[in-house]
């Protein structure tokens, strides 16, 4: 009997090993799938022609997880030049992607502005804008750089409202933040404000998102900047 049992319990071991075996490979092949990428398109401009609309249905990793099925859910209240409105659920995605010929990034659109650019390129430190610039005889699409890691605890630099000027600053959070979505440490504050026009607040997450986003402008014929929209991350899905 015991020599019977003994093959059996040597066989039940050996499937298992495998099976893990089999298991942490299939984790490691899935973490190789997620796109880490590197490239500073920052200074860079595009010919109208050279950005074109494709079916992108990779993963990316970095500052901003990148994919056509993941989603973040924002808790919005809108105001009216100051004036609180109603609350409403948005739910923000990147759906569409558009390739550079010439440098081979993929670029991604969202449906909703929740204080990002409403194209962007991510790596695995910085997110960047795509625009189409103004007043140029032939289409082209400038990049810049919009939110990055920094050293030490604060950072002030320049950057911009499409064509208006801005100042920047970026700070690092000491404290957690707690948002229906979960608590948030290691977040960074960045804070873009044209007095007279608009300010944006973004509180970020490296690796998740905007995690609340308030936004502040003029009314036009004003040069008062008033309240109108404050988002709160509620819940998120990656893949």
């Amino acid at each position: 009997m015991k020599k019977i049992i003994l093959p059996i319990l040597s066989g039940i071991i050996l499937f298992y090993s495998c099976k893990k075996e089999s298991f942490n490979r299939s984790e490691q092949t899935q973490e190789e799938a997620c796109l880490v990428q590197t490239e500073n398109p920052g200074t860079r401009s595009y010919s109208a022609d050279s950005l074109i609309s494709i079916n992108y249905k990779g993963k990316v990793c970095g500052l901003m997880p990148l994919n056509k099925n993941n989603y973040w859910v924002y808790l919005d209240s809108i105001y009216e030049n100051g004036a609180f409105q109603r609350t409403q659920y948005d739910t923000l995605r990147f759906e569409q992607t558009y390739l550079s010929v010439a440098d081979g990034l993929i670029w991604w659109q969202a449906n909703k502005e929740i204080g990002l650019p409403e194209l962007l390129f991510s790596n695995d430190s910085s997110i960047f804008s795509i625009q189409e610039r103004l007043f140029a005889t032939d289409p082209v699409w400038d990049a810049r750089k919009e939110y990055s890691l920094f050293e030490g605890e604060s950072a002030s630099y320049l950057t911009h409202f499409d064509d208006n000027a801005a100042q920047g600053k970026s700070i690092r959070l000491n404290d957690a933040l707690t948002t229906p979505a979960g608590l948030f440490s290691d977040c960074i504050q960045y804070e873009k404000n044209a007095r007279t026009f608009r300010k944006d607040e973004i509180y970020f997450k490296p690796g998740v998102g905007v995690v609340r986003y308030t936004k502040e402008k003029a009314p036009m014929g004003s040069p008062v900047i008033k309240l109108q929209q404050v988002s709160t991350l509620v819940s998120f899905h990656f893949e």
